[in-house]
């Protein structure tokens, strides 16, 4: 019958196909689900049903092996970069001293002054950074890469995934992320968080949600913070934490203004460093505004359509406001 129908073949083959990814990546189907609409999928109705449920514990083990199979083959991309660079590259010569006049001594005493008051991050050129967030960290990212490498050698390592952030972690778990990528990249000196656009809503526990900004739900985004900070802390890579814009929306600018105050505290018990970005964008207060005025360029749009994401000019000013808490030796 089949053979006779060759569309139906095909069209059979790709129903099968799809049923077995639905099988076996259900929890990344509900994950997804719960993240973008905030509500239960449908799969999770045949939860109670054994056969299914093996194809989740099925697809999980799978999972599990794929990212090992990734750290390791990662790894041994790394040792194979290290051996050929080794081999191949030769070591600059060190420059001929130079015999330098000996300064006035109240000039270096002013110089040393001017260093200790520097309250800007002092990291060390060629030693890579992380750059880990939301889609608004990838907008950032791509105005940061260049000037860290053609200025200070510094590889802007990009971690950052769009539709991302730390209330639902069965969809991508920041907190093991970052550990993970801190472990892979043990000369990172810098962790530019910039994250939240997408955690204004309530977390899923179980069958049950918890409310946005309830007790409940505010202990558990803490420990998602402090689990970052800690992996940072553990090897004394600094933190740097971008603190959310206003937002177009008033339910939503609300609720960042609240995720703000859990990052300014929580970072600086942990030691980091939090900054605001609404000034960088032409705001002063809690309101939004799409556009700025610059001195050269006049009036100008900072952020798109959706009262979320920036322009290309708006990224281009927080780039420089990340910069401008950076200094190199």
């Amino acid at each position: 019958m089949l053979a006779a129908y060759p569309h139906r073949r095909i069209l059979v083959i790709l129903l099968s196909c799809m049923l077995l990814l639905f099988w076996l990546e259900q929890a990344a189907v509900n994950a997804y689900w719960r993240q973008t609409f905030h509500a239960p999928s449908l799969l999770e109705r045949l939860d109670a049903l054994s056969p299914w449920r093996e194809g989740g514990s099925l697809g999980g083990g799978l999972r599990r092996r794929s990212e090992a199979l990734q750290q390791q083959v990662g790894g041994w991309d790394r040792r194979m970069i290290d051996s050929l660079n080794a081999c191949c590259l030769k070591p600059r010569p060190a420059p001929a001293a130079k015999v330098a006049a000996p300064k006035p001594q109240a000039s270096a005493a002013a110089a040393a002054a001017v260093k200790a008051v520097d309250s800007r991050l002092l990291l060390e050129e060629g030693l890579p950074v992380l750059l880990a967030g939301d889609s608004m960290m990838q907008g950032v990212a791509l105005h940061l890469l260049p000037p860290l490498f053609r200025q200070h050698q510094v590889k802007a390592i990009d971690i950052s995934k769009q539709s991302t952030g730390l209330t639902y972690p069965d969809f991508f778990n920041w907190p093991a992320t970052v550990e993970r990528q801190l472990a892979a990249n043990p000369k990172a000196q810098l962790l530019v968080m910039f994250i939240g656009a997408n955690d204004t809503w309530d977390m899923v526990n179980g069958n049950h949600y918890i409310r946005f900004a309830s007790p409940d739900w505010e202990q558990r985004y803490r420990e998602r913070i402090r689990s970052i900070l800690a992996s940072a802390s553990k090897r004394k890579v600094k933190v740097l934490w971008l603190g959310l814009p206003n937002m177009s929306r008033d339910k939503m600018n609300d609720g960042v203004h609240y995720l703000n105050r859990l990052y300014r505290e929580e970072v600086a018990a942990g030691g980091g460093r939090f900054i605001s970005t609404r000034e960088a964008l032409g705001s002063q207060d809690d309101s939004f505004n799409k556009f700025m005025t610059l001195p050269d360029q006049g009036e100008v749009a900072v952020r798109t359509a959706d009262g979320v994401h920036f322009t290309r000019q708006g990224q281009l000013l927080l780039a420089r406001r990340v910069l401008a808490e950076l200094r190199f030796e």
